[in-house]
């Protein structure tokens, strides 16, 4: 099975009007584990007409983006390595269009698995990215939402425990599972599943596909590896 971990930052939570301006894909094939995961992160320069600035302030566009100074339609391959954890913005490895990105993830997400947190959101903007550069937007229908499994996980734990909190989490982890049993918090937190993801890295599109991979691994356990 093949599944793509990824992540995508845009101008705007509505596909209608906002662009894709950053896409980060892990690619892994359980057939061949020996292969292990492959890392890929673009960036591209879009059309900022209709962009929603509290979209870039929250990716943090201006901050992170290598692809300011280019005109609309041209971007960059972005170095995955380490060293991204001292660099969110990323170093380049090589100048690049929109269609070569196009292409390069249409192969990867073909006959894919998506897995993302809100994996609508990220498929909508690929699949609109995609068709206006002529690629076909062919990853499977079905999608794995790591926010709904996490929500199940927690569920599945607690009806086993007959909603014992306490019982069912560890110490260190029960508080966190309480907050959002008591309404404290709508979103459960990555902690519960042994997941904290560094400040600098969220709203990034590398550093949340990541935290997409180690949450869906923790929850599945390796059990689908």
């Amino acid at each position: 099975m093949k599944y793509v971990y990824l992540d995508t930052e845009t101008t705007s939570l509505d596909p209608e009007f906002g662009s894709l301006w950053e896409a980060a894909a892990i690619f892994r094939d359980t057939y061949f584990p020996d292969a292990g995961d492959q890392e890929f992160w673009w960036q591209v320069k879009p059309d900022l007409t209709y962009a929603d600035p509290k979209a870039l302030q929250i990716g943090k566009y201006y901050a992170r983006s290598q692809v300011c100074a280019l005109q609309v339609g041209f971007g960059v391959q972005l170095v995955c390595g380490s060293e991204f954890a001292d660099a969110p913005g990323g170093r380049v490895m090589k100048n690049v269009t929109a269609g070569e990105i196009a292409l390069s993830l249409a192969r990867l997400l073909d006959g894919a698995t998506i897995v993302a947190n809100n994996p609508r959101h990220d498929r909508d903007f690929l699949r609109k990215f995609l068709h206006a550069h002529g690629q076909a937007f062919t990853a499977s229908h079905r999608m794995e939402d790591v926010r709904a499994m996490l929500t199940g996980y927690v569920c599945g734990r607690l009806s086993a425990y007959d909603g014992k909190v306490d019982e069912a989490f560890a110490p260190d982890v029960a508080p966190y599972v309480h907050d959002w049993v008591d309404g404290a918090t709508d979103v459960l937190a990555w902690e519960i599943v042994g997941v904290l993801q560094k400040e600098a890295d969220r709203h990034t599109a590398l550093g949340d596909a990541r935290c997409v991979r180690v949450v869906h691994d923790a929850i599945t356990q390796g059990v689908r590896r």
